[in-house]
């Protein structure tokens, strides 16, 4: 009788990022993938991957229901969590961020799984003293909700990997683009619609990886045998936010905002926006916590263990906004 193939569930799999890396992991036919979703979730793409992908429901902040997704699992990939830099409630990102990866966690050392991969972001760095940062640096101040909510997740996994033995991996992930991000984190769909007033944070640089290399590199993480302990920094191309918009400008054919607004200017009116949108539930135009991550400066830190170690190359930045920019022009 043929061996069965080694279950691998996968939160968040219907996300920007994981509905990517499923169709990546499914074409190495290793694995029965097994999605963990929500009720509400839209899973027409997954289900086009074949019979090796199949479905449970539930949700990482509700711990009641991981036990049966995770029962007699091999590893499990964590790409569930709230990627934004605003919210009418606060303790959501912690809810999400922290608590739920706890739960991930949790439910991974009690079914005994030999691998969890754990997606998390450089700004769970902060602002550490030294530019660029590398895996081993100290964290530095977290100047948003998103950024401290997944620092403290990521804590809650090396906690348990040093206390308990749980098997994690760590793959921060810089900046994601390209087609099929719903969020408006990365301004791109202002940009081309022409909503975008004015550049805040302008000669600020940030890293940026294409949602395609984002997958490579999860997936490359997985399968490689030796890297339970490790964290990996993922992403090589940079830009300034002026050159970031410059070029999306040029990629859609319009103009772009040239001029630039101090974040000083800024504090007062992003002050008053946030309270008047905790009130009405819409998200502000400039979340105070966009503000204060542009205000920390720069976000550069150093690729090579993912390159040395995954063998990761990286596709530019321009061909990831090409491909962002021709989804926003071909929707009605």
């Amino acid at each position: 009788m043929a061996r069965s193939k080694p279950i691998l569930v996968v939160t968040g799999a219907t996300g920007f990022v994981g509905r990517h890396f499923v169709e990546r992991i499914a074409q190495e036919q290793k694995f029965l993938i097994r999605c963990l979703v929500r009720n509400s979730s839209n899973i027409s793409t997954l289900q086009s991957l074949g019979e090796d992908v199949s479905f449970c429901y539930g949700d990482i902040t509700d711990e009641k229901t991981l036990p049966d997704a995770f029962k007699d699992a091999w590893g499990v990939v964590n790409l569930a969590g709230y990627r934004e830099f605003w919210n009418r409630d606060s303790n959501y990102f912690y809810q999400v961020n922290e608590r739920g990866a706890m739960n991930v966690f949790r439910a991974s050392l009690d079914a005994g799984v030999k691998k969890v991969l754990h997606v998390s972001t450089p700004l769970a760095y902060g602002v550490p003293d030294r530019i660029p940062f590398n895996e081993q640096s100290t964290p530095g101040q977290h100047p948003s909700d998103y950024a401290r909510s997944k620092y403290l997740g990521d804590q809650a996994g090396w906690h348990l990997h040093d206390k308990e033995q749980l098997p994690l991996t760590i793959v921060h992930l810089a900046a994601v683009i390209g087609a099929g991000d719903d969020k408006e984190t990365m301004e791109v769909r202002r940009a081309v619609e022409g909503k975008l007033p004015a550049l805040v944070g302008a000669n600020t640089t940030y890293t940026y990886v294409y949602v395609k290399d984002a997958a490579e590199a999860i997936a490359r993480a997985l399968l490689k045998n030796d890297s339970i302990g490790r964290s990996y920094l993922i992403g090589n191309q940079r830009a300034t936010t002026r050159d970031y918009f410059t070029i999306i400008g040029r990629l859609a054919g319009m103009s772009v905002p040239r001029w630039n607004i101090p974040e000083s200017f800024l504090q007062p009116l992003a002050v008053g926006m946030d309270m008047v949108s905790r009130r009405t539930g819409k998200r502000p135009m400039l979340p105070l916590d966009v503000l204060k991550t542009t205000a920390a400066g720069s976000l550069l830190f150093d690729p090579g263990r993912g390159i040395e170690e995954l063998g990761m190359a990286y596709t530019p930045l321009e061909t990831a906004l090409a491909e962002a920019i021709a989804e926003i022009r071909a929707l009605p």
